[in-house]
């Protein structure tokens, strides 16, 4: 697991589709789309979260990502598995 292994980088630019993410209780999915603001900068993250049959799709706001380990491809986001993956799966109106 690769939550032991966090390396401080920059944010806008380490996150890549596919990226593991890890909360603070464990893995919660990939990363599945970033969606970038009208700046380039990443705004969110949709992270594909649980079980192929029940999967989800919360949007995560980038505020809540704490480190990102570019080696090991994995995104740490503060917050449980579970806050997290019933975040809302809609888009905001404007980026």
């Amino acid at each position: 697991m690769c939550a032991s292994h966090f390396i401080d980088t920059v944010w806008p630019g380490d996150v890549r589709v596919g990226d593991k993410v890890v909360a603070d209780d464990g893995t919660l999915g990939h990363v599945d789309q970033v969606i970038l603001a009208e700046s380039e900068e990443p705004a969110y993250l949709v992270v594909a979260a649980g079980r192929r049959m029940r999967r989800r799709y919360p949007v995560v706001p980038s505020t809540l990502v704490t480190k990102v380990d570019r080696a090991r491809r994995c995104v740490h986001v503060r917050g449980v598995r579970r806050c997290i993956g019933r975040l809302s799966e809609q888009l905001p109106l404007v980026v």
